[in-house]
């Protein structure tokens, strides 16, 4: 148990770094007096797009190679198979919205949460990780009211991961 409490920790931990680097500005968009630039509405609208954006598709990175990792240490057991093909159907959703606003797409570094010592508790992690996700799309929801395509792809990953994935995960924990 002390191992999933760790685990879970890691988890928050790496998102709330994540977040926190992506909002991050270096202070190199100096103008000509030296001084830090303003950006415009749209300016400033776009740059938080990119950092919401950029948010869902490493989370759904991070969840797709966590599954992988699973699957290697157990074989290609449900549900890991089936929730790993859907993470790749919302990686591509979400690069079809980078495309579409003319952001650059996040390459997949392959970060990974290690598998854990059991299929059971890998299991017990994914209804964690999948309570987490649907917590973070309200966060990401929030933010993009202005872009109604972004909320209809944030709104379909949440359901997923409420509707299909957290059953599944539940289920398999039991």
């Amino acid at each position: 148990m002390k191992q999933g409490k760790i685990f879970l920790q890691s988890v928050l931990l790496l998102f709330c770094l994540t977040a926190l680097l992506n909002g991050c500005d270096n202070g190199d968009d100096n103008d000509s007096t030296g001084g830090t630039s303003v950006l415009s509405s749209s300016e400033a609208s776009t740059g938080d797009l990119k950092s919401y954006l950029t948010t869902a598709i490493n989370d759904e990175y991070r969840a797709k190679n966590t599954y992988i990792a699973v699957m290697n240490k157990f074989g290609q057991v449900s549900p890991f198979v089936e929730i790993k093909e859907s993470e790749e159907q919302h990686i591509s959703m979400l690069v079809s919205l980078f495309n579409k606003y003319g952001l650059s797409v996040p390459a997949n570094t392959g970060n990974a949460l290690s598998a854990p010592a059991t299929l059971s508790e890998a299991c017990s992690l994914g209804v964690q990780a999948e309570i987490e996700n649907a917590h973070m799309y309200d966060g990401l929801l929030a933010g993009t009211t202005e872009y109604a395509d972004v909320q209809t792809v944030f709104k379909q990953l949440q359901s997923a991961s409420q509707n299909q994935h957290l059953p599944a995960f539940q289920k398999c924990a039991d």
